[in-house]
Parts: C-alpha cells; sequence; structure tokens
C-alpha cells in the first residue's frame, strides 16, 4: 500500500466494484454537479452520500488519505488566494495582509468542495479499473458518433494517457535515484544547480516516454488495430439490480441541493 497513487485502481471485492461503470460515471457526475450546486446544507447532504460511497467501496482513512495527500499543495494555494483575496469584514491582519471573514468563510466553502469532488473521483477510479472505465465512458458517449465524433480513438487515447501516468511516475523515481547517486544537486543549494538537474532528469523522461509511445504505436499497428473497425468486447456491460438504486441514491442527493439551496440561499 505504500505506493498508492491518485487516481489508481484498487482491487479490492465491494458493493461500489460490482456495479456497472456507466453506473459509477453517471452517479460522480451527479455528485459533482450536487457538490458545484449546494450550499452548506447540500454539502452536508453530499458530504453523507459521499460518506456512504467511501464506506460501501471499502477504501480505509489510510489508503484515501495516500491518495489526497499529493494534491494538498493544490489545495492550500487555492484557499490561500481565497483568504488574503477576498474582501470584506477584517478578521486579523498583520502589515499588508488582511484576511477578512468573508475570505475565511470562501476558502473554507472551497476547501470542503474540493474535498468532495476529489473524493468522489477517487471513490469512481478506485472502484473502475481502467479498461472498465473506457468501456463505460464510450457507452455513454457513443451517441456522438453518429455526429461524426470519433468516440472510440478519443476514449482509448484517454485510456492510453491514464495508463501511462504510473508507468512514467515509475521510470521517473528510477531516473531520480540514478541521478542523486551521480552525484546530481536535486535537493542541494543554489537555483542554478537544481534547474540544471532538473533538465538531467526531464530529458530522459521525455525520451523515454516518446520511446515507449513508439513502441506501442508499432505494437498496435502490427496487431492490425484500427480504431472504426466496431470493435466487439470480451466482457459486454450489463446492469445489475443495484445500478438503478445508486443512480437514484446520486439523483436525489442533486435534487436535495438544489432544493435546500432554493430554500434557503444562505444554506
Amino acid at each position: 500500500m505504500e505506493g498508492i497513487m491518485l487516481g489508481q485502481y484498487l482491487p479490492v471485492e465491494s458493493y461500489v466494484h460490482r456495479l456497472d461503470p456507466r453506473t459509477k460515471i453517471l452517479s460522480a457526475l451527479l455528485v459533482v454537479l450536487a457538490v458545484l450546486a449546494a450550499g452548506w446544507a447540500g454539502l452536508a447532504v453530499t458530504a453523507l452520500t459521499v460518506g456512504a460511497g467511501i464506506v460501501l467501496a471499502r477504501i480505509s482513512p489510510r489508503v484515501l488519505w495516500r491518495q489526497v495527500r499529493a494534491l494538498i499543495p493544490v489545495m492550500a494555494f487555492t484557499v490561500l488566494l481565497q483568504l488574503l483575496f477576498t474582501p470584506g469584514q477584517e478578521l486579523f491582519g498583520a502589515g499588508p495582509v488582511r484576511v477578512s471573514i468573508q475570505g475565511l468563510l470562501a476558502g473554507l466553502d472551497l476547501l470542503v468542495r474540493m474535498i468532495l469532488i476529489i473524493s468522489a473521483g477517487i471513490i469512481l477510479t478506485s472502484t473502475t479499473s481502467t479498461l472498465s472505465l473506457a468501456a463505460g465512458l464510450e457507452a455513454i458517449l457513443g451517441p456522438l458518433g453518429r455526429l461524426g465524433v470519433p468516440v472510440h480513438g478519443v476514449v482509448m487515447a484517454l485510456t492510453i494517457a491514464v495508463r501511462f501516468v504510473p508507468v512514467i511516475f515509475e521510470e521517473a523515481g528510477t531516473i531520480l535515484s540514478a541521478q542523486i547517486s551521480r552525484g546530481a544537486g536535486f535537493y542541494g543549494p543554489g537555483l542554478a544547480r537544481r534547474a540544471a538537474a532538473a533538465v538531467s532528469l526531464m530529458v530522459p523522461l521525455l525520451v523515454g516516454a516518446f520511446r515507449r509511445s513508439e513502441e506501442l504505436a508499432t505494437a498496435m499497428e502490427a496487431r492490425c488495430y484500427r480504431a472504426a473497425a466496431g470493435r466487439s468486447r470480451m466482457h459486454p456491460l450489463k446492469f445489475s439490480a443495484s445500478d438503478p438504486a445508486c443512480i437514484l441514491l446520486c439523483g436525489l442527493t442533486l435534487a436535495a441541493a438544489l432544493a435546500l439551496r432554493t430554500a434557503s440561499p444562505l444554506v
């Protein structure tokens, strides 16, 4: 579990894992819409739904934390911007820095929304393999094919890109260790030295990525792969009795968030 990354699939037997990928994609979309549309009361309802999803997906707090922690700097920076640049009644100040009550509330509101959206995404990616996710996305976007949109090709490109992410991270770690063993100054003093060390990491990493993509393209061509060949699937997608219940729950969450926001805009 030490090497768990954001968006990594977790092969665990659970209620959410058994759901159809189309159900999970649509449910995640409904939850994200609920988060974006909700006030504070609606966020509480949405948090209950997300919390239930985490429990039913059997994602432990330890695993959840290891996936979320990579985004902590981004969330902290975004909240800090809200704190410093939202005008309103001053709460405290030090020199040119002024923090308002409105900024504090806006930062807290944004933080809660980001955590809920990220958690919904983690539930989706942790319970759905890359191939299943691609199959569900292709099925949902299938009607666009009648308009001339190359749905299969787009989904295949996204699938390959997602599957390359852990490979690139692993290769970056290998290159980093090799460069440090040769005296590269990634953590030493001096901005120029660190910049030169970064170049020594990025160049072989990009070369390796291009090499892997070329090998993959050659392998696909050797197997006569054609994106528009009307390909079938080994495991056809099928809805079960649990899928409508999941979509209904997430739909009710969105409806509750909208109703609470309309009834009382302040909450």
